[in-house]
């Protein structure tokens, strides 16, 4: 013996009810996913209106 433990048969058995269970219970889907946009368009479009509005009244502002 090589001082290594024998496999264990039951647990294969446990694991594929475990993989069962949560594809059932959605628990297997990408949680990246499921994860909300940090900005809407809305509001991406109205920091992009303002950084450009920023940029034009520093331009002006050096002339």
């Amino acid at each position: 013996m090589t001082g290594e433990n024998p496999p264990d048969r039951g647990r294969g058995k446990v694991d594929a009810q475990n993989r069962h269970l949560a594809q059932q219970a959605g628990l297997d889907q990408d949680l990246e996913s499921q994860v909300p946009p940090l900005y809407g368009r809305f509001t991406a479009t109205i920091l992009a209106v303002i950084l450009a509005l920023l940029i034009v009244v520093s331009i002006l502002i050096m002339v």
